[in-house]
């Protein structure tokens, strides 16, 4: 990794009306352009160049006021370097320009000297050289917005963020002047292949829950627009943290190589198939979940010269998914040839059988981990198909009853194995069987989407990115951002910073999420977040009545810090109401528990009263509080609150007359009780 040589915030000399030092270079000077974005002579108007210049420009705008040109440098006419000072002809700038931002590599940054070389995919170069300010980016096509990340980089240091979604995560500093004092800065990410899953605000599993909450698709889609200023945007979140770059590695489950499955070839090759429990290899009512026989040399035979012709077809192909059907009723096969390629000295697992294919009744048994298994199968293809391929990569993966590192089998160089599990115990055994490429794919960020509570775990996320940043890893795949911004948006911000830089500490990642965003009130908030992390390894027994006392008294601290300024206090609003939303769960959880114990002091009318201020808090958070928490979502995840059905809360509806009557009311982020929401929401 190429190190920061040093700390740009160190480097950045900001001021708002005040005189700046005779060194440095002025950007805008009390709300007047005093320098020109500058990109190369070849960039189109869609290109990455161009689309990092207008990320620049718009939000210089937003800081000071002032809308800096952008100019390609053919337009300026022919440059001239004196002694390291870029001239343009006159009459080819606007007035008063003193200073130039080149964005991306140009003619003039190779004049300057400034190249790209040395810079991994994604890296960026940022340097301040006489009267320049030079963004750069690698030229590497594996990441093409390269120089928007160093935009980003620079923007990032004069305090804008995007904490969450919408226009309460939005941090805008305010500042007349910007000037820059000296600067020489390079970065590349460790991970050259950054992603993480969106959810998304409306995806096919929201769209089941918004019939339950009698909100139309249309609603939500008007509702969310009123949550946006113009031009900002979920992408904007995206964009900030530098997710992207792509080195050809791709792939999911994919029925472990065998397109078609039992459809296609059951009839034909019912051997190719699993032995079940019931002693046949019958697949037909597995839904498209069927499992192989992995032993079968003919099956094997068949799925390499399937892929070689796949290949052939579309040479464009870097990477094959070689990775079993996930989930679903039926067994892995227990044939006594692939018996044998189980060890008897593996990792016990415990593991299911299902007694009839597409059935889900079953009972489990102890048995070995199935990585070996998995291991010998793969590389019985990859062999095959690299004879005639040499560069083309497989995807294996660790994960389910094959997680655990093989014992026996070495792995073939040409596999990357998709590590799935949550911690790192398993990494170190894959690279020592071999691995040479191992990208990360948890489903670490899912906590909290199906019960609508708190479950902050970033020190779980710093500890496994620290090590792995050590240990080659080489892209990521996190599972998934579903729009739970309040309340545990933080794991979605730490997740994206580790991805950009996997080497971060939790006590860095939490000052540069709260100080830009939260100003004075910066360490209640952090304290505030500190706490909730810590109860979410014991929910059960730390989200308490007193517990969620503590956590309002801090927001209201920090509310009474921030005083007028209402930004931040709408920030605080917007975390309060995740506060809100998950006491509210939790009574109500409580409130369950005591009715399925025939607790005598259980309260139904109190109950049912809560059961209505929940599905009223629900509609109120989809049409009214975009990115709060994605109650539609929620809705689908919980299964309409199956856990509450001791109360008849399953499937819960409120008359259709309180519906009507809650329409004009909303809550305000203010409430400090869920006795101040069922007053909000007209429903005391």
């Amino acid at each position: 990794m190429k190190k920061r040589m040093i700390s740009i915030a160190a480097l950045l000399l900001f001021a708002m009306g005040k005189i700046v030092s005779a060194g440095s270079l002025t950007l805008v000077e009390s709300g007047d352009p005093k320098s020109v974005i500058i990109i190369s002579s070849k960039a189109e108007k869609q290109s990455p160049e161009m689309q990092a210049a207008i990320v620049l420009a718009d939000h210089i705008q937003m800081i000071s006021g002032a809308k800096l040109h952008i100019k390609k440098e053919n337009e300026l006419g022919a440059f001239a370097l004196r002694q390291g000072i870029l001239s343009f002809p006159s009459g080819k700038l606007p007035p008063n320009i003193t200073g130039f931002i080149l964005v991306g590599k140009s003619t003039i940054t190779t004049a300057l000297g400034i190249e790209d070389t040395g810079l991994s995919p994604g890296g960026i170069s940022l340097k301040r050289s006489g009267n320049t300010l030079t963004l750069l980016g690698s030229s590497a096509p594996s990441d093409k917005f390269s120089a928007r990340h160093a935009v980003v980089e620079f923007l990032s240091s004069l305090g804008i963020r995007y904490l969450w979604p919408g226009k309460t995560g939005q941090v805008i500093p305010r500042n007349k002047t910007i000037s820059i004092a000296q600067l020489d800065y390079t970065f590349s990410p460790i991970i050259g292949q950054r992603q993480i899953r969106r959810g998304g605000w409306i995806n096919e599993r929201s769209k089941e829950g918004l019939p339950r909450l009698q909100i139309t698709e249309e609603e939500w889609r008007e509702s969310r627009k009123k949550r946006f200023l113009p031009g900002i945007d979920d992408d904007n979140w995206i964009v900030w943290q530098r997710l992207g770059g792509h080195l050809g590695i791709s792939g999911g489950h994919a029925g472990a190589g065998l397109s078609g499955g039992w459809k296609e070839h059951g009839e034909k090759h019912p051997e190719w198939f699993a032995l079940q429990a019931d002693g046949t290899r019958d697949q037909s009512n597995a839904k498209g979940r069927w499992r192989l026989c992995k032993s079968n040399p003919e099956l094997i035979e068949y799925i390499a010269t399937s892929i070689i012709e796949r290949v052939k077809n579309n040479p464009s192909l870097t990477c094959i998914s070689l990775s079993p059907n996930d989930g679903g009723y039926s067994s892995f096969c227990m044939c006594e040839n692939c018996k044998k390629l189980d060890p008897p000295e593996g990792t016990k697992i415990r593991f299911r059988v299902y007694e009839e294919v597409g059935k889900s009744k079953r009972h489990e048994v102890e048995y070995v981990s199935l990585t070996d298994r998995m291991v010998w199968y793969w590389n019985q293809i990859v062999q095959r198909v690299t004879t005639e391929y040499p560069s083309l990569l497989f995807l294996g993966e660790a994960y389910s009853y094959w997680q655990n590192p093989p014992v026996r089998e070495k792995l073939h160089p040409n596999l990357v194995i998709r590590y799935v599990p949550e911690t790192t115990d398993g990494w170190e055994g894959w690279r020592n069987a071999g691995c040479q490429r191992i990208y990360w794919r948890p489903n670490i960020l899912l906590a909290g989407g199906r019960d609508g509570k708190f479950n902050l775990l970033s020190n779980r996320l710093v500890k496994a990115m620290n090590y792995m940043a050590n240990k080659g890893i080489l892209a990521t795949d996190i599972s998934s951002i579903y729009d739970n911004w309040s309340i545990t948006g933080f794991n979605y911000y730490a997740a994206a910073r580790l991805n950009w830089n996997p080497l971060l500490s939790e006590t860095e990642i939490l000052k540069e999420y709260c100080s830009p965003g939260f100003g004075k009130a910066a360490k209640k908030i952090e304290d505030y977040i500190l706490m909730i992390q810590e109860a979410s390894e014991d929910q059960k027994n730390r989200f308490t009545p007193e517990f969620f006392a503590s956590l309002r008294k801090r927001l209201n601290e920090a509310e009474e810090i921030a005083s007028i300024d209402k930004e931040i206090c709408d920030r605080i609003a917007f975390l309060r109401m995740g506060l809100n939303f998950t006491d509210l769960q939790c009574v109500i959880d409580r409130m369950a528990e005591q009715a399925s114990k025939k607790d005598p002091s259980f309260d139904k009318k109190r109950a049912d009263q809560l059961l209505e201020l929940n599905y009223m808090v629900l509609r109120d958070l989809a049409l009214n509080h975009y990115g709060v928490v994605n109650t539609p979502y929620l809705m689908w995840g919980s299964a309409d609150y199956a856990r509450w059905a001791p109360l008849r809360g399953r499937s819960y509806r409120p008359a259709e007359e309180r519906i009507a009557r809650a329409k004009t009311q909303s809550l305000t982020g203010k409430e400090n009780s869920i006795e101040e929401m069922i007053v909000s929401l007209g429903l005391d």
